[in-house]
């Protein structure tokens, strides 16, 4: 079983989380946390940050990993924040397709067309 990895970083306003390995029920709370820290803002006048969540190395993620996305993503715009996918066409995007949460999102094949 892959082990998940997590990475974090700031591209001005906008928050990069990219997830490599497998996302599943054993790593989902991990995810959530990893999230939540990425947007919470430094202050509690400071904008919400923009995030975008890279799953271009994610290999698998199952039902608990794509309803951290869909909790993720209506936390973000109950606070006119904005998340986006990176997901070039893959297991996770098919997934993503299958359950009709694509639509949901705007998904991007590269972190540079989402930076953009």
């Amino acid at each position: 079983m892959d082990v998940l990895e997590m990475t974090r970083r700031r591209h001005g306003e906008t928050v990069v989380v990219s997830l490599a390995g497998e996302l599943d029920v054993d790593n989902v709370s991990k995810v959530q946390r990893c999230l939540d820290e990425a947007v919470e803002p430094a202050e509690p006048e400071s904008r919400v940050p923009r995030l975008v969540v890279d799953l271009s190395a994610l290999t698998f993620i199952d039902t608990t990993g794509l309803g951290v996305l869909v909790r993720q993503l209506a936390a973000l715009r109950a606070r006119n924040g904005t998340m986006s996918l990176v997901a070039p066409d893959g297991q996770v995007l098919r997934r993503l397709r299958r359950t009709n949460l694509a639509p949901l999102f705007p998904i991007y094949d590269t972190l540079a067309q989402a930076l953009a």
